[in-house]
């Protein structure tokens, strides 16, 4: 009897918290959450060098490995064949394969002259 006791306490805390959780959707910080979410740039617009273009990172990007799509370019992403070529047998998923391919990428576009910028700034080239 005392579970049941407790039960309301439970459920309306729960309620409030959903209630809470759905303001901060819906409401103000809902503004600043987008906000954040379209300065946060994509790992592949952190490469730079010098002369560069958006175009001329993203075809480096492609050849360095990434698949073929505008996102992959800018986010470096590889494609699942890719990813099950570079896997390993002790590979228990994808994980390590993908950090693989990430190590290989990265090593591909610093011999290409581009260097990694912690903070993005205009020099990263994205909207």
């Amino acid at each position: 009897m005392k579970l049941f006791s407790s039960l309301p306490i439970v459920l309306s805390a729960s309620v409030l918290n959903g209630c809470l959780y759905g303001q901060c959707i819906n409401g103000p910080c809902a503004l600043e959450h987008s906000r954040i979410v379209k300065s946060i740039k994509p790992y592949g617009a952190h490469w730079v060098k010098e002369g560069m273009t958006r175009e001329s990172r993203r075809g480096d990007s492609w050849a360095c490995g990434a698949a073929k799509t505008i996102h992959a370019a800018d986010h470096v992403v590889f494609t699942h064949e890719e990813i099950t070529y570079a896997k390993l047998p002790e590979d228990l998923n994808d994980i390590l394969a993908n950090s693989r391919l990430t190590k290989k990428w990265i090593s591909c576009m610093q011999s290409k002259g581009y260097t990694y910028l912690e903070q993005c700034d205009a020099r990263c080239l994205y909207p």
